[in-house]
């Protein structure tokens, strides 16, 4: 018996072990964890010397009992109980709705994500400010790589790397466990400034420098299984397959069968993805949570990004939809003003957005590659939108009439409603909503709003001083008879809530 551990923080075990390191091909023990009808089946991993550990995340207030079973005496037989009381933080992040997220204890998390894919393998005082920057800046979701990354814009080659290299190659039997330790922290770090941990697993940006890109489908088993021992009692992991799978010259039957691999193995089922470059994963797989999508163009106008949901009928997170940033590529010179204008539109189609930041770094480098301080205009306008977001009275925003609504109004029916003009709202409009289609409520006589005029830009709320009751309505939408004056030009969106 030990102290009180609260649930949503991982439980580690420690024990001694072989000291010839058992492969990591091999789980060298599991442990079985159970609270009631609640049961666990956690595996272990080698941690360096004769230390072998197993992590579990207790989600559930109690005595927890555990077990261990393994091949390897020294390992085998232990039990033992973890009395788990009170809580730190809200729990993982799953789906909710259908189309949106909660943590754990019902709180809603309504991702605005960030980008810094070679995070990990900078020098210590980068990477730390790294995740002080996106914390001050409010994102959500960190995505980053956990191979290094190389190729065009990448200065820092990492000398810390993931595996021992044997006479044919990489030997993945051979964890480095100091490479691993430091992932270990920097999900740690994350976690402590409230930033969900977007691990891709693989990546297509070796170029042949190292060579991880060229492991076979039982090297990434082997390599999958013992990430996921280390990270998955983190509560805030988000798993990435790969980021831009359809690069590497792999069949899409390979990837399913490690995204299946990676759902089976998972104890605490966290949130799974497969992201693209040109072709579209079938993000209806079942080991898929959400569709994981890079398209830049379907948020630069209102009514495309919502198609995504009706396709795969999952939350959809558009982790690239261009970067802010001064370099020549199509995909890295958005003006700030057009970034925060396609996060809104996402918002308002039902759909999340991850930012980067595609800026020349003195060194050759971009932020989005090795991170440190912000350098753009949008950050603070989407830490703004994340505060729009929290303050919901809603689970998220959906489409309320998507087939034939021509000012794509989200929301939740007879509810709250967010209304986006775009970057260049009129004088005025009429107080208009849609009616529900084939779900929610249907507005009535009688129902009355307030109005919250947004300045998406300029980072100001202003409440409309009188409320709009509905007098005229139809079977396809409703009116107020009174029209709202509005900043014309600007970037405006409007919030509407029911009061009665």
């Amino acid at each position: 018996m030990t102290d009180a551990v609260p649930a949503y923080a991982p439980v580690e075990l420690a024990f001694a072990g072989p000291a010839v390191p058992i492969p990591a091909s091999r789980t060298p023990f599991t442990l079985d964890v159970g609270l009631g009808d609640r049961r666990l089946r956690v595996p272990g991993f080698w941690d360096g010397g004769d230390r072998y550990v197993a992590r579990f995340l207790p989600e559930t207030a109690g005595e927890w009992s555990w077990s261990t079973a393994s091949e390897a005496p020294e390992l085998d037989g232990r039990s033992g109980t973890v009395v788990v009381s009170g809580a730190a933080g809200h729990g993982p992040v799953r789906v909710v709705e259908r189309f949106h997220f909660a943590h754990a204890d019902g709180t809603p998390h309504r991702p605005v994500g960030a980008t810094v894919y070679n995070w990990l393998h900078q020098s210590d005082e980068l990477f730390t400010a790294t995740a002080d920057a996106i914390a001050q800046a409010r994102f959500t979701k960190l995505r980053f790589m956990v191979f290094p990354q190389a190729g065009d814009y990448v200065e820092h080659h990492p000398e810390l790397l993931p595996f021992e290299r044997g006479p044919s190659g990489w030997d993945v039997d051979r964890p480095n466990v100091a490479f691993f330790r430091r992932l270990d922290a920097a999900v740690a770090l994350l976690g402590d400034r409230g930033i969900q941990a977007d691990v891709l697993i693989l990546n297509a940006y070796d170029g042949g420098r190292f060579g991880l890109d060229g492991l076979t489908e039982e090297q990434d088993a082997v390599y999958l299984r013992y990430l996921v021992a280390r990270l998955s009692a983190f509560p805030h992991v988000w798993w990435s397959l790969c980021n831009e799978f359809d690069i590497l010259d792999r069949p899409r039957s390979r990837w399913d069968r490690l995204g299946t691999l990676l759902a089976e193995t998972d104890p605490h089922d966290h949130l799974r993805s497969i992201h693209n470059w040109i072709e579209l994963f079938d993000h209806n797989r079942p080991w898929i949570t959400h569709a994981s999508i890079q398209n830049g163009h379907v948020t630069t106008e209102l009514g495309r990004a919502g198609l995504y949901r009706d396709v795969y009928d999952k939350p959809i997170v558009l982790d690239e939809i261009k970067y802010e940033g001064d370099i020549p590529e199509r995909w890295g010179h958005l003006s700030a003003e057009e970034l925060v204008h396609q996060f809104w539109v996402a918002t308002v189609s039902g759909c999340y957005a991850s930012h980067g930041e595609s800026f020349a770094l003195p060194g050759g480098s971009l932020h989005i590659v090795e991170g440190g301080a912000l350098l753009g205009r949008s950050p603070q306008r989407l830490a703004f939108l994340r505060h729009v977001l929290d303050d919901l009275v809603v689970p998220g925003i959906d489409p309320i009439d998507k087939w034939d609504d021509p000012e794509f109004v989200g929301g939740v029916a007879r509810r709250q409603y967010l209304r986006y003009f775009g970057r260049s709202a009129p004088p005025s409009w009429r107080f208009r909503l849609p009616q529900a289609t084939n779900v929610g409520e249907r507005l009535q006589s009688g129902d009355a709003f307030t109005v919250d005029i947004i300045d998406t830009w300029n980072m100001t709320v202003t409440a409309v001083e009188r409320p709009f009751v509905l007098d005229d309505v139809r079977r396809n939408e409703a009116f107020a008879p009174e029209a709202i004056a509005l900043p014309a030009g600007e970037a405006i969106a409007l919030r509407i809530t029911r009061t009665r």
